[in-house]
């Protein structure tokens, strides 16, 4: 974790935003390990802990750019941006714009508005990196995201299907894209 890019502060305090390196593939793991056990645990199948495989994290690091966001007690979540998304877009999928995956935020940091937070700050980045907008995907069975997405200003763009799943594509409003 040697590149910090950024601080913001929320609710939950001041933290920290590093662009993740190979070095902390374990970490990566352990975060979004965490999340998939919290979901199976509650009923929501949106992630299964077994996909979470070093192999599967190394790949990340081969096509996107992983963003790990530090508290004073250490890390609150992750998120990953890359610059194509043809596995859940398919036909829609376009150069030129950032695709969202992997949002988490730590059960200890929950009810704080880091999801917002999360997001809003990769369309900062999105733009600083050049890009037309913010993209990204969601099971369309997740009854509790879908409405928090649309809430916080993504439009549907969409349907994908990966796996024998549905996903709800959605895009960031343009006017607020711009704004942020």
């Amino acid at each position: 974790m040697n590149i910090k890019l950024d601080n913001i502060e929320t609710q939950a305090g001041v933290l920290e935003v590093y662009l993740a390196e190979q070095s902390d593939a374990e970490l990566v793991r352990e975060l979004l390990l965490e999340a998939a056990n919290w979901m199976e645990s509650v009923g929501i199948k949106q992630w299964n802990p077994g996909q979470f495989t070093g192999e599967e994290i190394a790949s990340y690091f081969a096509k996107r750019d992983i963003y790990l966001f530090m508290g004073k007690d250490g890390p609150v979540g992750l998120f990953t941006l890359q610059d194509r998304d043809p596995d859940y877009w398919g036909a829609l999928d376009q150069a030129g714009y950032s695709y969202l995956h992997r949002l988490t935020v730590r059960p200890a940091y929950r009810g704080h508005g880091l999801g917002r937070e999360f997001i809003y700050w990769a369309a900062k980045r999105s733009r600083e990196l050049g890009r037309s907008g913010l993209r990204f995907d969601c099971w369309s069975e997740n009854r509790k995201l879908n409405p928090y997405y649309e809430a916080l200003g993504m439009e549907k763009r969409g349907v994908g299907q990966l796996n024998g799943r549905q996903y709800v594509l959605y895009e960031m409003d343009h006017q607020l894209y711009r704004e942020l």
